[in-house]
């Protein structure tokens, strides 16, 4: 709230979380054991106000993968990433992707792009 001296934090998580869709797990803890926040990112982000030059203690979990991560509160955009939220196998040729309409913002639901072609 403005005058409380609490400022708006985003947290953001790369590579995951479509509208409501993939969403992280999140807790965050402040320094008293206290949780300040218990819920699900929305587009893999949140936007939470926090008290300035505090630590805070994150929890996040993704299917099978779990974050924890101390932040100290010093500016406004904090960014994290899970090891395994993208398809690290680089012998793949095949990458599924979500796709909207640009126009009408309406999710295309089958297609096929050709980036090159093999020589």
């Amino acid at each position: 709230m403005k005058g409380d001296g609490n400022i708006n934090i985003n947290i953001k998580f790369l590579n995951v979380g479509y509208n409501n869709f993939y969403q992280v797990n999140l807790r965050i803890i402040d320094e008293n054991n206290n949780i300040i926040f218990e819920g699900k990112t929305y587009n893999g982000m949140i936007n939470i106000c926090l008290i300035p030059y505090k630590k805070y203690k994150m929890i996040a979990n993704f299917f099978n993968e779990r974050l924890e991560q101390y932040f100290y509160v010093c500016n406004n955009n904090y960014i994290f990433s899970f090891n395994n939220s993208i398809n690290k196998n680089y012998n793949s040729r095949t990458i599924t992707f979500l796709l909207n309409d640009y126009y009408y913002n309406l999710p295309i639901e089958k297609g096929e792009i050709l980036l090159w072609q093999n020589q």
